[in-house]
């Protein structure tokens, strides 16, 4: 199913991820001075729907399964639920 990147850029910000412009959009979650996690927008219009790759390569990034990705989009996940899991993958 693809995601709107609006949908997705708001979601990031949602769960705490600071956003910089370049050539991409890049988006950082920190955490006690250290970066945990980082992914990227390509800016284009032609970007505007992320599809099944894409989503599956942002669930990558983001260290959690597209399910979870889904989940957290759906909002039945939220940024409790998201540091968990990156804490169970020995992530934090």
């Amino acid at each position: 199913m693809p995601i709107e990147r609006r949908e997705l850029e708001r979601l990031l910000l949602h769960l705490g991820f600071t956003q910089t412009e370049g050539d991409h959009r890049f988006f950082e979650l920190m955490l006690n001075s250290r970066r945990v996690v980082r992914t990227k927008f390509s800016r284009g219009t032609g970007y505007r729907t992320i599809g099944e790759d894409g989503v599956s390569t942002m669930a990558g990034n983001l260290r959690i399964s597209r399910a979870f990705l889904y989940q957290l989009v759906r909002g039945e996940k939220d940024r409790d639920d998201y540091l968990n899991e990156l804490r169970r993958k020995g992530l934090l």
